[in-house]
Formats: structure tokens, C-alpha cells, sequence
């Protein structure tokens, strides 16, 4: 007997599948910007597309000069044009470049350590008014 699936849960899937902010053409196009050396099976099943659709999409890239191809023995490498502008009347002035860096991961914050504030010893000269550190000035 198969579980049905939560109405919640489907529901959810049924909205991510309607549309999405970024088109197919621009999720492959940050898989290759990531790795160039990936395989369009790969791009494919990152995006969540067949890979005849990756296929087609790659020259689609390829042909509008945002991305360059090369045979390297039985491989594909790929080269993102950055200095190519972009096609789109509203975002003309902007190069491939600038959508790729908009794209890349956020670097991870690094979480600094709660440092205690050093206050000036007490006139009582309290054990407790400034805080010891654990390196010493050599």
C-alpha cells in the first residue's frame, strides 16, 4: 500500500514547478561558471532538466556568444564570455559577467569571538576589573 503524500508538501511542489527567478538558460550558465569542466549530464541533472534540453541550451549559450566551447580530448570545456553584453533591451549596459558574480555564493560570514571589553583596574585593585587574557605580550 503506497503513503499518500502530504497535501502541504505537494502543494509546495506544484508552486516550484510553476515558475521560477531564474530561467533554465541562466541556471546552466552558472553550472558551467562554476565548473567548467562539467559534463551537460551533470548541468542536467543539477537544473533539474533532460539532458537534451541541457544540450540545447549549452548551444543556444554557445551560439548567443556567452559561452565558449572547446574539444579537449574527448571532453568539453567550457569558458563563460564575461565581456559579452547581454541581449535584454532592460539590461543591455550590464555584461555576462555581472550576472554570474550576482550569482556566486555569498561568502560564509565568519563569526567573530565575543570579546570582553578591557577596563582600567579599580582603585581596589579587584582581580575581577579587567579581564585576563590568554596570550601574553612577548
Amino acid at each position: 500500500m503506497r503513503r499518500s503524500q502530504r497535501p502541504e508538501a505537494t502543494a509546495r511542489r506544484e508552486d516550484e514547478r510553476r515558475w521560477s527567478l531564474l530561467t533554465a538558460h541562466a541556471e546552466v550558465l552558472f553550472c558551467i561558471a562554476r565548473d567548467p569542466d562539467t559534463r551537460v549530464r551533470e548541468i542536467a541533472e543539477t537544473v533539474g532538466i533532460s539532458e537534451r534540453g541541457a544540450h540545447q541550451i549549452v548551444a543556444d549559450l554557445v551560439e548567443a556568444g556567452y559561452v565558449r566551447r572547446a574539444r579537449i580530448g574527448r571532453r568539453n570545456h567550457y569558458a563563460i564570455e564575461s565581456r559579452t553584453a547581454l541581449k535584454h533591451t532592460p539590461v543591455r549596459h550590464r555584461r555576462v559577467a555581472s550576472i554570474v558574480a550576482l550569482l556566486e555564493p555569498e561568502p560564509a560570514k565568519v563569526e567573530r569571538a565575543r570579546r570582553v571589553p578591557r577596563t582600567r583596574p579599580s582603585s581596589t585593585g579587584s582581580a575581577l576589573a579587567r579581564p585576563t587574557s590568554k596570550r601574553r605580550a612577548a
